[in-house]
This record gives structure tokens, sequence and C-alpha cells, in this order.
């Protein structure tokens, strides 16, 4: 995700508000104004579809990628 103000809390608020529950955050140092960040979600309890979520997020301002590395 790109490194500016908000980009985040803007994840984390789209994930919470479909009651996803944020398990673990992992960022790197951002080079060249892109930091890699790996986001553990529980999604028992999503109100939406898991690939409406997806799609919601992809759709945020300064994610530039985004990739599912595995469900349970």
């Amino acid at each position: 995700m790109e490194h500016k103000s908000g980009v985040l809390s803007r994840v984390l608020n789209t994930v919470a508000g479909d009651s996803g529950s944020i398990m673990t955050i992992n960022q790197g140092i951002p080079l060249q104004g892109v930091a890699n960040t790996t986001i553990s979600i529980e999604t028992k309890e999503l109100t939406i579809d898991l690939e409406a979520l997806l799609d919601k997020l992809r759709m945020i301002d300064g994610v530039k990628r985004l990739e599912v590395l595995g469900q349970v």
C-alpha cells in the first residue's frame, strides 16, 4: 500500500465495518513510497461474501495490490 496517511486506517475500518476481525498486521519499511503489508483477518463473522470484501479493499485509494495468501 502507498505510504500515505490514512490508507491503513481505511483498510482496517472497511474490514471492521463488515464484521471482520483483524488478527495481525505486519508492515515493512516503505520503499519508494510503498510498504508491503500483511494483514490476517478472521472472516467467520463477515456480513458479506469474502470476495465482496476483497473488492471493497481493492477500491481503497492507496491499496496497490491485494492477494489472499491462505485460507483455513
